[in-house]
């Protein structure tokens, strides 16, 4: 598999969980993880290597180290869009106007703190995440009652449903706004860089690529999105969709 490429592709934009790690908290595969780090690390002398970047909702900490894992350079996006991240200079900022919208997710995370059938996600700055404590329940019933939590306590806040959690985003970001943002920091059009997701919230900012894939494991939705479908689960995805960028850029 060899995606067409039209102009070269400058950046490999990686959703984490379900792409880079397998979803269920599993142990990472650190032969593959290693693999990406080297060629990230190639990309600084061979301009037809992209370089790594993520968007992602997980928190900054957990981003911060996947980055170090990885040698990422690049800027990343955390947290579903709120906010932008660097390693040199070491530094996370969130994205403007959010403020207004962070006294309505510290009132919800109080509200599932008190709550036995929910917990958080820790570590989140500007949005939430909620699990379920049963990881088996089906997501519907939770997305119901974060729905009745939220009328009944008039949080304007967002649901965004992924495949193990669901994701309490204010209003007016996501990935995609995420996305466009991080784009804007790298200086680079959408068009000039590839992803790669599995959720349905990230079709966005997949739509957006100039190539786009999704791994296996991802939501249908996604996959029927985006310009490649690979064969191969999370990980294993990345590495093969990573291998076809470098070989389409040198044959451009």
């Amino acid at each position: 598999m060899m995606p067409k490429v039209t102009r070269p592709v400058r950046a490999f934009i990686c959703d984490l969980d379900g792409c880079i790690a397998a979803v269920g908290h599993v142990a990472f595969d650190l032969a593959r993880l290693d693999q990406l780090a080297r060629r990230n690390r190639e990309s600084s002398d061979d301009p037809s290597i992209p370089p790594l970047s993520f968007v992602t909702g997980r928190p900054h900490s957990y981003v911060d180290a996947i980055m170090q894992a990885l040698d990422v350079g690049l800027a990343v996006s955390f947290e579903n869009g709120a906010g932008l991240a660097t390693r040199h200079p070491y530094r996370a900022w969130l994205a403007p106007g959010i403020e207004e919208g962070l006294a309505d997710v510290r009132r919800l995370e109080r509200l599932v703190d008190d709550d036995p059938d929910m917990v958080l996600q820790p570590g989140k700055m500007a949005s939430a995440s909620v699990f379920p404590v049963e990881a088996s329940l089906d997501p519907g019933p939770l997305m119901a009652k974060l729905r009745r939590m939220l009328d009944e306590h008039d949080l304007d806040l967002v649901l965004d449903p992924s495949n193990e959690c669901v994701n309490v985003l204010i209003p007016g970001v996501d990935k995609t706004t995420g996305f466009e943002w991080l784009c804007t920091e790298l200086g680079l059009e959408p068009a000039d860089v590839a992803g790669i997701g599995d959720s349905v919230g990230d079709i966005g900012w997949l739509r957006r690529c100039g190539v786009s894939f999704a791994p296996a494991n991802a939501a249908a939705d996604v996959r029927a999105s985006v310009t490649h479908a690979l064969a191969g689960n999370d990980v294993v995805a990345t590495v093969a969709a990573y291998e076809a960028l470098v070989a389409a850029n040198r044959a451009s």
